[in-house]
């Protein structure tokens, strides 16, 4: 199997953003990231968020996820992420509280992930589950994502994006995103977008990301 096919494969099977999920921060180590998505469904609309991420210690990242999201709901959420296990699979917890759409909101959540080997290429798989609790009920967020590392600074990533109840997503979505470092610890991210069911025809998201 060539190269090129390799990366087309792992691109459509499964981008997302550099959130920690299943791998915490290293203590004293941080991450901030900014991404801007125009979405072309039965109408043009446009999203943003703010993402933050510190290491407190080995057993603790703490952060911020802060914006709009694809209904147009406006978010303000402080997080915890605590490991449950890193010996084969890593598996960490996640509790968030702010508010959405203007009323309270908790969001716990369960990631898992793995490093992986694809010939020459080394990469990750994960899939970040989320349940987002509001006084209008319950709504599950499944992310699975496949991540490729070209080089030192060049990341390929995947993603299948997923909302509602498992039986009858309220949305479907694919997408990838191609991110490069253009400075010391700092990374752009260009992207494309398709919805599967529900979701928008089109989208293009541009990110920049921060490493501290």
């Amino acid at each position: 199997m060539s190269r090129a096919f390799t990366l087309l494969l792992a691109l459509l099977c499964v981008a997302g953003s550099a959130n920690a999920g299943a791998w915490l921060r290293a203590e004293g180590g941080g991450f901030l990231s900014w991404n801007i998505k125009i979405q072309d469904g039965t109408e043009t609309t446009t999203y943003s968020t703010i993402y933050a991420e510190y290491g407190i210690n080995p057993d603790l990242t703490v952060g911020l996820d802060m914006g709009s999201d694809e209904g147009g709901d406006h978010k303000a959420l402080a997080f915890v992420l605590m490991p449950l296990s890193r010996e084969g699979l890593h598996i960490a917890f996640e509790l968030a509280a702010g508010t959405l759409d203007q009323g309270a909101a908790i969001r716990p959540g369960l990631s898992v992930g793995k490093g992986l080997s694809v010939g020459n290429l080394n990469g990750w798989w994960a899939v970040d589950t989320r349940a987002r609790v509001t006084g209008d009920g319950t709504a599950l967020a499944i992310d699975t994502t496949l991540g490729v590392n070209l080089w030192e600074e060049t990341k390929l990533i995947g993603q299948v994006q997923q909302g509602g109840p498992l039986s009858d997503p309220d949305f479907l979505r694919l997408t990838g995103s191609v991110v490069w470092g253009i400075a010391p610890g700092q990374h752009m991210e260009v992207g494309l977008t398709t919805g599967l069911k529900d979701g928008e025809d089109f989208g293009v998201k541009l990110g920049m990301w921060r490493s501290f």
